[in-house]
C-alpha cells in the first residue's frame, strides 16, 4: 500500500514540473518575442550611422 503513495506522489511531482518548466518556457519565449523588434531597430540604427572618422596627427 505504501508502494501506492508513492507512485501517486510521484505522477503528480512529474506533472508539477512539467507545468512549471512549461511556464518557464513561454516566459523565455515571450521576452525573446518582445525583444527582436527592439533589437532590429537598434541595429538598423547603428548600420545608418556613417562611422566617425579619428583625426590622428603624426609628429
Amino acid at each position: 500500500m505504501n508502494n501506492a503513495m508513492t507512485i501517486r506522489r510521484r505522477q503528480k511531482t512529474g506533472l508539477m514540473t512539467r507545468i512549471i518548466l512549461l511556464i518557464s518556457f513561454l516566459i523565455l519565449l515571450g521576452r525573446l518575442l518582445y525583444t527582436i523588434p527592439g533589437a532590429i531597430e537598434h541595429h538598423q540604427q547603428k548600420k545608418a550611422q556613417p562611422e566617425p572618422t579619428t583625426i590622428s596627427s603624426s609628429t
